[in-house]
């Protein structure tokens, strides 16, 4: 009852441990795939594109305007108040 062990017998055991190690690989590579595929799904729905920080800032600038008329407004008024 003795098995009688050959360069076949061995052969196939580092065969089959090489498949189950890359296959532990390939199982990691795809969860890691995975994740970043995630990761840039979260960047895309978080990145502020050019088009909206553009209409952001004349937004900004706009406002910004508006701010510095009512203030040179004001600044005409008091300089009408003190020529009087």
């Amino acid at each position: 009852m003795a098995i009688q062990i050959d360069g076949m017998m061995i052969f196939n055991l580092l065969v089959g441990v090489a498949v189950f190690f890359i296959g532990l690989w390939f199982k990691r590579l795809d969860k890691d795939f995975g994740e970043l595929q995630q990761e840039i799904k979260d960047i895309k729905q978080d990145y502020q594109s050019k088009e909206m920080a553009q209409q952001i800032n004349r937004s900004v600038e706009t406002q910004l305007d508006r701010i510095l008329s009512k203030l040179n407004q004001i600044e005409q008024k008091l300089d009408n108040k003190v020529d009087k």
